[in-house]
Order: C-alpha cells, then sequence, then structure tokens
C-alpha cells in the first residue's frame, strides 16, 4: 500500500527563518598628514574626510583607526601620533571616532613637520596585526593616506646623520614597509591634494601594496588619487573607499549651499542590503538633516521602521552618517534645514551601499558520482528576497562554483545565464554549468557558489553532498502549479517518487533557505511509497493569514531515510496582496441609483462575459514526450487573457513552469482550442483533443473544466445537440484496416503533426 505518512503527533513543519547576510567586517587604517604645510582649511577637509570612512562603514564588526603623522625632529618628538585607537565600529565605537578625529591637527616645525611615509605605513601595519578576536583575522586590511605633499624627512634623525642623504634613505625603508604590507595582505590606497604631490610616489605605494580583493575587480584594484585642492577630498576618498570596501556610492554626490532649507536627493538601488548615507555640513551647530525613504516616510535616527534598520552617529560633528540596514530601494531624501540666524552652509550628502546576496544551490543528479558529470544552477536573490532578473542589475555580475573535497584538488567552474544548456533561460538570474566530480574524490562534496560584481558580494553558503548510494531504488520529482499566492492561502505541487526496490521506502519533504519575511506550513512531511510503485502526491504550502506580501526564497528536496537527496527544485513563490474591495464587489460599485445600478449591472455583465470567454484559468496545459505525458500545469488562479509557462528539467525529466517573464511561451485561447506563441516568435495551435509538436520530441496538449458553448436551443432550422456534436467532431485517426477508431475519454490525446501557422489578433 503506498500513501502518505505523517509522523504521530506531527504537524506540518514551518519554515524556518533564513539569517539575512551580515556585510562582511573590513579593519582599516586612515593615515592623515599632518605636516607644516596643511592650511585650516586642509585640516578641516582631512578631518571630514576621516570621519566619512570610519561613519560610513557597514559592518559594526569592522574596525578603523585614525593615524596622523608628520616627521621626527631633532628634539625626539615621534613621527606618527595615534588620534583614534583601532576601535569596532559598533554604535559606542563610532561615536567614540566621531570625536576623536578632531585631534587631527597641522605640526609645528618644533613637533617636526616633514613627511614620514615609510613611518606612517609601519604604524598602520602593526595596529593591523593586532587582531582582538579570533575572527578578525580573516577581514580584509586596508591602508588610506591622505597627503597633501611627498616624502619629505630631512629634519629626521631616524634616517642617519646627513641631511641630504636621509631622504634617500626613506625612500629604501618605504619600500620595505610596502613590500611588508603586501607580505601581510595590506592594501594601500593613497589620496593627495594640491599642487605638492608627486603622483609617480603615489601610484608606486598603490601598486606596492597587496592587489587582489573582490574577485578583481578592476574598481577594487588600489589606485592613487589626485585632487587640485582640499575641497575634493571626501569625494575622492569615499570613492576610494567604495572600491577598496568592494561597495558604491550614488552616481553622484548631492552638494551646494543651503541658506534656509534644502533637499538632496540619493539613490540606493533594489540590491542593496546595506547603506550609508553620509553628510558633511560646514557648521553644525548650524544645520539640522532630517532623511525620508523612497516612499516619502520619515525614518528614525534609531531603531527599526518599515522592514529596515537605521542608526545615526556624528549629529552634532562635522559629517554625520546614518547607517541603514536592508534599505528601501529608491531615492531617498535629505532634508537639510539652516537654523535661524546662520548664513548660508555647505553641505554635501552622498550613499554609500553594499548588496550581499543570498545564493541557491541545486544539483542535478542531486548527488552526484565520482567521475559524474552534474548540473550546476544557483540562483541569486537580494536581502529583501527579491529575484534579480533585472538587465541592469545582472550586468556586471560573475558567478561561479568551487567544488572541493577529499583526495583531489578544489574545481572551479563559471556558471552563466545565458540560456543555453544547462541553463534554463536567458537573463532570469538563474545560473548554471556543468561539473565534472573527479574520479578520484573519497566522501563528502563541498558545493559553494561564489558572486562578484561592482558593490555585490555573495553569502556563500556551502552545498554538501555525499556520493549517491548505487543500489538506491529511489527517483523523484517536486514540481509547483502556483507560482502566485495570497495571505492565508495555498499554493500547490505535487511530489512524485519511483520506488523500483523491494521494499516499501520513506521519502521526507525538506525546506532549506526558507525566507524570514513569509509564514507558512508544507504537508506532507514525509511520504511513503510501496516496493514497486510509483505514486504522485499533493504538496500544499499554507499561508498564515498575517503573512507579508513578497517573494518567498528557497528549496525543497526529497530525501531518503538516510538523508541523501532523492529530488530538489527552487521554491519560487510571490505572495501578493488580497484583492481590493472594488475587486472582490465589481458588480456591486457605484450602485447609488436604481439607473446607475442597473447601467452598472448591465455593463459588468457584459464585461465579464466577454472576460469568461476568454479567461484561461480552467485551462491545464499537458506535455507529453514521445507519446508519454510528463507534465501537468494548471493556469494561474484570477483570471486573464493569457499566460506564460516554460519547459525545463526537473529531476531529469522536461517540467512545465509558470514564468510571464519575456521571452517565454505565451498561451491564450483561440476558437476551440489554445493559441501559443513560442519564444522565437512562431505561432500555432493546438487543436480540443489534439496535441501540437514543440521541440526534441515534446508536445503540448490540454484540459478544459470548463464547458465548451452552451447548448443549443431547438427550433426550426436547428439542428440536434448530437447532430452538432457529429457535424463538428475532429475525424479520428485511421486505423490499420482502412476503418477510423476514436480515442477514449480517458485515453492520451491523438498526437497531430505541428500544425501551420495561424493568424492571431494583433494583441497577442
Amino acid at each position: 500500500m503506498c500513501g502518505l505518512l505523517l509522523l504521530p503527533g506531527a504537524s506540518p513543519s514551518r519554515a524556518a527563518p533564513a539569517p539575512a547576510p551580515d556585510p562582511a567586517p573590513v579593519d582599516f587604517v586612515v593615515l592623515v598628514d599632518e605636516s607644516g604645510s596643511l592650511s585650516p582649511q586642509d585640516v578641516t577637509a582631512e578631518r571630514a574626510a576621516a570621519s566619512m570612512l570610519t561613519l560610513g562603514e557597514f559592518s559594526p564588526r569592522s574596525r578603523a583607526a585614525v593615524v596622523g603623522f608628520g616627521s621626527q625632529s631633532e628634539r625626539g618628538r615621534r613621527p606618527v601620533d595615534v588620534v583614534c585607537p583601532l576601535t569596532r565600529a559598533d554604535t559606542a565605537g563610532r561615536e567614540r571616532l566621531s570625536t576623536c578625529v578632531s585631534g587631527i591637527r597641522p605640526r609645528t616645525a618644533a613637533e617636526g613637520n616633514g613627511t614620514d611615509f615609510p613611518a606612517a605605513i609601519t604604524q598602520g601595519l602593526s595596529m593591523l596585526r593586532t587582531t582582538g578576536d579570533a575572527a578578525a583575522p580573516a577581514a580584509p586590511k586596508i591602508l588610506f593616506l591622505l597627503t597633501d605633499g611627498r616624502l619629505d624627512v630631512r629634519d629626521s634623525p631616524n634616517y642617519g646623520p646627513d641631511h641630504d642623504r636621509r631622504n634617500d634613505n626613506a625612500a629604501k625603508a618605504l619600500t620595505t614597509a610596502v613590500a611588508q604590507a603586501r607580505a601581510d595582505r595590506v592594501q594601500i590606497w593613497p589620496l593627495g591634494f594640491g599642487d605638492g604631490i608627486d603622483r609617480s610616489q603615489l601610484d608606486a605605494l598603490a601598486a606596492g601594496g597587496y592587489q587582489t580583493r573582490c574577485g578583481a575587480l578592476p574598481s577594487a584594484r588600489p589606485r592613487a588619487r589626485v585632487t587640485p585642492d582640499s575641497d575634493a577630498v571626501s569625494k575622492a576618498l569615499l570613492q576610494a573607499f567604495a572600491g577598496a570596501r568592494c561597495a558604491r556610492t550614488s552616481p553622484d554626490q548631492a552638494q551646494g549651499t543651503v541658506t534656509t532649507t534644502a533637499d538632496f536627493s540619493v539613490t540606493i538601488p533594489p540590491v542593496a542590503s546595506d547603506g550609508s548615507i553620509v553628510v558633511v555640513k560646514e557648521r553644525p551647530e548650524a544645520v539640522a538633516v532630517t532623511y525620508y525613504d523612497p516612499e516619502g516616510r520619515k525614518v528614525p535616527l534609531r531603531g527599526s521602521a518599515h522592514g529596515s534598520a537605521f542608526e545615526l552617529v556624528g549629529q552634532d560633528g562635522p559629517v554625520e552618517s546614518l547607517r541603514i540596514r536592508d534599505p528601501h530601494p529608491g531615492t531617498w531624501r535629505v532634508h537639510v534645514e539652516v537654523l535661524g540666524g546662520s548664513a548660508g552652509q555647505q553641505v554635501s550628502a552622498t550613499a554609500l551601499w553594499q548588496g550581499v546576496l543570498r545564493s541557491f544551490i541545486v544539483l542535478d543528479p542531486p548527488s552526484p558520482a565520482p567521475g559524474q558529470k552534474a548540473a550546476v544552477h544557483v540562483l541569486l536573490q537580494t536581502a529583501r528576497d527579491a529575484r534579480l532578473i533585472d538587465p541592469g542589475q545582472l550586468a556586471g555580475i560573475g558567478v561561479s562554483v568551487s567544488l572541493t573535497g577529499k583526495g583531489f584538488a578544489p574545481v572551479e567552474t563559471r556558471l552563466t545565464d545565458d540560456g543555453r544548456s544547462p541553463d534554463h533561460a536567458a537573463g532570469d538570474g538563474e545560473f548554471s554549468g556543468t561539473v565534472t566530480v573527479p574520479a578520484a574524490a573519497d566522501g563528502e562534496l563541498e558545493f559553494v557558489g561564489h558572486m562578484v560584481g561592482e558593490g555585490i558580494t555573495g553569502d556563500e553558503r556551502p552545498y554538501r553532498t555525499t556520493p549517491p548510494d548505487p543500489l538506491s531504488p529511489l527517483a523523484g520529482s517536486v514540481q509547483f502549479e502556483d507560482r502566485r499566492v495570497e495571505p492565508g492561502g495555498t499554493a500547490r505541487g505535487l511530489v512524485k517518487v519511483h520506488n523500483s526496490g523491494s521494499a516499501a521506502r520513506t521519502v521526507r519533504v525538506v525546506l532549506g533557505d526558507a525566507g524570514d519575511r513569509v509564514s507558512f506550513t508544507i504537508s506532507p512531511q514525509q511520504v511513503r511509497v510501496g516496493a514497486g510503485q510509483q505514486i504522485s502526491v499533493p504538496l500544499t504550502l499554507r499561508f498564515a493569514e498575517d503573512a507579508p506580501t513578497g517573494p518567498v526564497p528557497g528549496t525543497v528536496s526529497l530525501r531518503d531515510e538516510r538523508g541523501r537527496p532523492v529530488a530538489q527544485s527552487f521554491l519560487i513563490l510571490q505572495v501578493v496582496p488580497r484583492p481590493g474591495f472594488l475587486e472582490r464587489n465589481a458588480p456591486a460599485v457605484g450602485v447609488g441609483s436604481a439607473v446607475l445600478a442597473l447601467l452598472a449591472l448591465v455593463l459588468a455583465l457584459r464585461w465579464q462575459g466577454r472576460r469568461r470567454s476568454r479567461d484561461v484559468s480552467s485551462l491545464q496545459l499537458i506535455l507529453h514526450q514521445h507519446g508519454v505525458e510528463r507534465s501537468r500545469l494548471r493556469a494561474p488562479a484570477g483570471g486573464g487573457a493569457e499566460f506564460g509557462f516554460q519547459v525545463r528539467s526537473a529531476g531529469g525529466a522536461p517540467r512545465l513552469f509558470l514564468d510571464d517573464s519575456p521571452g517565454r511561451y505565451r498561451v491564450r485561447r483561440f476558437r476551440d482550442g489554445l493559441a501559443v506563441r513560442t519564444p522565437d516568435g512562431e505561432r500555432l495551435t493546438v487543436p480540443r483533443g489534439r496535441t501540437a509538436a514543440l521541440r526534441d520530441g515534446l508536445a503540448l496538449g490540454f484540459a478544459d473544466t470548463r464547458s465548451t458553448a452552451p447548448a443549443p436551443r431547438r427550433g426550426p432550422g436547428r439542428r440536434s445537440a448530437a447532430a452538432t456534436a457529429r457535424a463538428t467532431a475532429v475525424p479520428a485517426a485511421p486505423d490499420g484496416r482502412g476503418r477510423r477508431r476514436r480515442s477514449g475519454a480517458t485515453g492520451a490525446p491523438t498526437s497531430s503533426p505541428k500544425p501551420a501557422k495561424q493568424p492571431y489578433d494583433d494583441a497577442f
């Protein structure tokens, strides 16, 4: 006996929340030139630039420090000053960093006001070697160097007694310090301002340190930046920080002089999972700043609201930063008000953001054996569980998968989203490729997806599997008919299991990486299939009444008694809002008087009649392969004149899936059958009771629960219903004895050659 089994006393499992991916921490030191050539304006700009970096950092696990440097005078003053010690960038730490940067100041000649690059870099490297905890050694390490001059240590006895040879000796020490930075895997990002800069020297600093970060993106490779004066220091340094941080800044820095009030706009894209809006103020006591999200809602300076978390620091200083966790995408408004009695103020606003993508991995077969080739599919979704399908967001994103295990060297494979096998469709956000498991593989395998792009990183969660049991008799598939569901509704699917063995087997239904914004239960949890039997069991996901709208990410798999995967599929669902009152009560809307009510009713009935005649919701597509039924797909609920679908492999067999994205199959009613537009633009028809050839031995038929037409009325000159049916019936196919035989009502539809192209209305 086969059937459905739930453990005694167990209820369907609730989806476990998936933790939101966190931005990776970094450790960085800002080296600030304090030489005597600095003007008061230059010092202000340096303080603002250092504050922008320390306050704009995303991760509370990052650490930042600020070091001022000059040179060592004859009187023994040290060439470096630790303005801000290495401090964790959490709430309290960022407040301390906001305050301590005020210690940056120009040195006097007696204090040593030269420019000692070697001492500054050596100090920074020493601080970055101080880890503080076990997690920090893995954090990338960065040095930012701000200077208005060039190497000059003629006043420093550290480099010998001969004044004329001190700069040469310091240049050799600088080469050694930069080589040490490369050995310690520390990047150096120099920024010079003014007309006393040695550009070639700064270029050598950038090229000499560690290079590879963020998947070797060009924007993440250190390079020197030079600005004509200190006014552009903050913007240039923030761009450098974005590159070093594998992040992005808003396209243009919003800035201007504010006399009373002004609004500045900064953009945070949909792919961003973390952001900071950094505002630089000429006089902080004269300026008040308020922030509004893309929906026009005023956001709190601390705490959570509308699905995002906020934290403002530096409000009383020259630089303030609003850190946003899980920001709403779009244009944010920064409202600036100059307090009464104050003169016009220079203000600038910039958004810094980073996207940490979730990755979901599916293998086919789910447990490849040594020497076997497997198709790898990686699906990318944002922190808000949105699937990336926008070409602008996908552009520049590179995806690869690494395979590691015992007995072989790591295997790296690039994945593509170009629609070429094994990729199912181009531009749908699902990246695919093939990996051959080395024949020497021994034991567990680990697949990890890697993502890289401008401002993009991935969470790199591993997919682990063991070699398959060669004696396992189980095979199966998981299909979902519904891709859209309302709160309180149910998404339906189908579990198919084939047991070719001589004993009954139990298969578990397992959810993986389910989103944290929805609440649902899945049933069944287990399926039991008898020896030598093949069964199909309905699968349901029931959503809570208060389930928030939005995408539902994750995977669903079938696993045997030992936990080995039998089949798996991406879980791609969308919770959509319930229809409003007008939609649910359309015939009664507008009733105010008898005449208007009657008119509205007549119009509504006529419209509904026309809509029902074209409505496809009662259709069920049937996919055949070489005359054998492989998959069924029910049209989406809610009506409509057409819907889209795609055909792709799942569990080793072709399946039908709902898909309304561009370039898919499109279906609508046509006379007494269906009209289908293929992805390549070809148009064909599927007559009732027959199939139409698609490709590769596949054919498409359909079933329809709606009656084809109302019964004709009898009267003079009219045929009977039976006569009408005989006159319009599709001729049966001839059998081998010259007679025609008819297909039974319960038999498979009769295949037909590919029909000729048919005329379509212009809307299709």
